[in-house]
């Protein structure tokens, strides 16, 4: 039997190895198909994978772009009311409300600034406001759009007061005062004002009120006599000798982007009064040596302020 079998293996060696061959071939043919399968698979898995990384670092970029400026938030129900009370209170001259709003007490000095405001002013109308985030939670920085009712005149003059809010130790919203600020409120003020957004409402304002300027003379003729200084030493001007430093003065605007510093002297080491945004308008009263200029403008409250700013930073008004 064993004799038959190796006889018939040896009879038919060749079939035999031919067909193992065969199947060897089979074999390594599986293996290479799925070694070239795997391999592209994974080439596509890391090209994709890349490529999702790469959309999602791009929409990373673009969120991070489209979250770098808060926009302003109109008629926010308590900054309106507070706004609204605040600027009803300077109106009526109603100290002991203009206390309880800003936490503080208004001494001699405050009530004397409040009642040396523009008196022509019979009422503010239609107060809206426009609003971002301050310094701490709760706190805004808040730009008031009013009508200004003058008296004698038909046509109501648009103006834009910024403020700024933050709450006291109880979390009551109070209005703080320019002359309170911190030199931190100060400084994310300014930034503010850089804010596309707060440029274009500054703008806007002052379009319409240039607007109605040109439709109404009255208010034209105020507004100018507002821009002009009441110092009694403008009478020496008739003995100035050099007439062309006259043609750099009078009203003139801010047209730095970021807003401009007012100082307490022509230095820039001298005390910070305050400062002014882009579209600001003000009275040029003297140009210095050195690219100073002494200038009057109105602040927050209604107050007229001289101070030294950048000639540089000043354009003509339109």
């Amino acid at each position: 039997m064993l004799d038959d079998i190796r006889e018939w293996i040896s009879d038919n060696l060749r079939y035999i190895l031919l067909g193992l061959a065969i199947i060897l071939l089979i074999i390594i043919a599986v293996f290479a198909v799925r070694l070239v399968t795997h391999i592209g698979t994974s080439s596509s898995n890391s090209s994709q994978n890349k490529t999702e990384q790469q959309t999602d670092a791009q929409t990373e970029k673009e969120t991070t772009a489209d979250d770098t400026e808060e926009s302003l938030v109109r008629n926010q129900e308590d900054l309106l009311d507070l706004a609204t009370s605040y600027w009803m209170a300077i109106g009526d001259q109603d100290y002991d409300t203009l206390e309880t709003l800003c936490g503080k007490t208004f001494d001699e000095s405050a009530r004397a600034t409040v009642a040396a405001m523009d008196t022509a002013v019979e009422s503010y109308n239609d107060i809206m406001t426009y609003s971002k985030s301050g310094l701490t939670d709760g706190s805004y920085v808040v730009y008031v759009y009013m009508e200004l009712k003058l008296t004698g005149i038909e046509t109501e003059a648009p103006t834009l007061r910024e403020m700024y809010m933050q709450p006291d130790s109880d979390g009551t919203l109070l209005v703080v005062q320019t002359s309170d600020y911190t030199s931190e409120i100060t400084a994310y003020v300014q930034e503010r004002q850089k804010d596309s957004d707060v440029q274009a409402l500054i703008a806007d304002v002052s379009e319409t009120l240039t607007t109605r300027c040109e439709e109404d003379e009255d208010l034209a003729q105020y507004i100018e006599s507002r821009s002009t200084t009441s110092d009694s030493d403008d009478d020496s001007d008739d003995d100035s000798p050099d007439d062309s430093s006259d043609a750099a003065l009078g009203t003139m605007q801010v047209s730095a982007s970021t807003g401009v510093n007012v100082r307490s002297e022509a230095s820039a080491d001298s005390e910070k009064l305050g400062s002014l945004v882009a579209g600001s308008q003000v009275e040029v009263l003297e140009n210095l040596d050195g690219g100073w200029s002494r200038i009057s403008y109105i602040d927050s409250t209604g107050s007229t302020v001289e101070g030294y700013v950048m000639t540089e930073y000043l354009s003509a008004v339109g």
